[in-house]
């Protein structure tokens, strides 16, 4: 007897896959009904969809979304990440249908839905649709892969250990691992055993045949028995030829009856090359029109895309304008958050390097004509540093929080700056020593050249 296997396909879904809703509705985005060349339209009125949306959503795509936005991620959802896995779950022919003639149809959906809920969790699946209207009974279920367990992630000698945020998370990658797929296979089998369905084989070499390839070799295939056929005709006619020669023996009885006998093998291979060449140019044209359809289908998912990157362009750009009026408005209400505490100018910093504990600040003032570079280096945990990240400090309130009046100038600066220097410090600056070359500091900072004349102070008071 034929081995009756259970199937479990599972493939990721691009982006929020509106894509193939339209194939597992049966409808277009505009609610217009759409049924598949490979599918009988007078029985789409048995699919069922076995999975109820939530008040307000009115499709699959509406439902990927809607679970995304109520299930608490911390993280924003990248645009290019995969927001649905697909999962097509069905069997053998020949055991589909005896389950559907036994009146068990239902018992079979049924356990399906329990073996999706207990391995993705019922509120990750949105969708499960039953498809009675293409050759086999099967089901397309739709799972958001959100995973609340935490990353797992490999530990590399020297690198610096962090924290992993606990919380759901939006993760394909974690849902079609290798390991949980093979898991996958073992307790869907499980969950089928009962309606006769078994686990496909183990490392078998047999892989899932793309459309465009499976066509290839149909229309391959066509053309060899065409051409085996043309050899049989060719054959043919040489025979004929043959029996033609038996006029001029005289034999006229057998020759007549031995070529009618090649002339209806002739006509019937000619039949066969006919029919195989309509066939062939049925599945030409059945297989251009889904092409077509796909394009079509791409195209519109392409023109809406575009439209709703043009509107995130226009509200961007509004975004922008007022983020700069802002701006603008906070530069004239406090110009102190704008200037640096030396007088200098702020030509720009820069982050370098790419250590994992410490962060290297480098910054570029300007005097008049005259420029200098200093750098300064900061823990990946300064709290300067994370508050200047969050937007809390201004590019000068963050330079004027990493480096002191004296160390944004040198010398040269200094002398230019004394009257704004003297201002901003206090008293009398005593600037680094510097030429302009960067990253040079005198022998004692200001504020332990301070500290010292306070101490000489005190000792001449005594």
């Amino acid at each position: 007897m034929k081995e009756q296997y259970a199937v479990c396909h599972l493939q990721r879904g691009s982006g929020n896959d509106s894509g193939m809703s339209c194939h597992i509705e049966r409808k277009d985005a505009n609610g217009k009904t759409y049924v598949p060349d490979n599918a009988d339209s007078s029985r789409t009125h048995l699919n069922r969809e076995l999975v109820s949306f939530p008040d307000g959503v009115r499709n699959r795509t509406e439902a990927i979304q809607y679970r995304i936005d109520h299930a608490g991620l911390s993280r924003k959802v990248a645009g290019n990440q995969c927001k649905a896995i697909r999962i097509i779950l069905t069997g053998t022919h020949e055991q589909m249908m005896k389950i559907l003639d036994e009146g068990r149809l239902d018992n079979w959906t049924e356990a399906n839905l329990r073996w999706l809920n207990e391995t993705f969790g019922k509120e990750n699946v949105v969708s499960c649709v039953l498809h009675m209207d293409e050759k086999t009974p099967h089901l397309h279920a739709t799972i958001v892969p959100i995973v609340t367990f935490e990353r797992q992630r490999r530990e590399r000698e020297g690198e610096k250990k962090y924290n992993t945020k606990s919380g759901p998370r939006l993760s394909a990658d974690d849902v079609l691992k290798r390991a949980r797929l093979h898991e996958y296979q073992n307790t869907y089998a499980a969950a089928m055993s009962e309606f006769g369905l078994k686990r496909g084989i183990v490392g078998s070499t047999a892989r899932h045949i793309a459309t465009s390839t499976h066509y290839k070799q149909q229309m391959r295939q066509y053309e060899e028995n065409i051409a085996k056929l043309q050899e049989e005709v060719e054959k043919a006619k040489e025979g004929k030829s043959t029996i033609l020669a038996l006029f001029g023996k005289g034999d006229l009885a057998k020759a007549r009856k031995e070529l009618a006998s090649k002339d209806e093998e002739l006509a019937r291979l000619q039949a066969k090359i006919a029919k195989l060449e309509a066939e062939k140019a049925t599945l030409k044209q059945r297989h251009e029109s889904e092409i077509a359809k796909l394009r079509n289908g791409y195209q519109k998912e392409i023109d809406a895309a575009i439209k709703r990157a043009e509107i995130a362009e226009r509200k961007a750009a509004v975004i922008e304008r007022q983020k700069n009026r802002i701006d603008e408005l906070d530069c004239k209400a406090n110009p102190q958050r704008y200037r640096l505490s030396s007088g200098a100018e702020l030509i720009g910093h820069r982050f370098l390097g790419n250590n994992h504990y410490t962060v290297t600040l480098k910054i570029w003032t300007r005097v008049k004509e005259i420029e200098y570079t200093d750098v300064t280096y900061l823990s990946d945990s300064d709290k300067r540093l994370h508050a200047f990240s969050n937007g809390e400090l201004t590019d000068h309130e963050f330079v004027n929080a990493c480096f002191s009046a004296a160390e944004q100038v040198n010398e040269i600066q200094a002398n230019l700056l004394s009257a704004a220097i003297e201002l901003a410090t206090g008293g009398s600056a005593q600037p680094q020593v510097g030429t302009g070359g960067g990253g040079s500091t005198s022998e004692l900072p200001w504020r332990d050249k301070e500290k010292n004349l306070k101490k000489r102070t005190a000792i001449k008071r005594h």
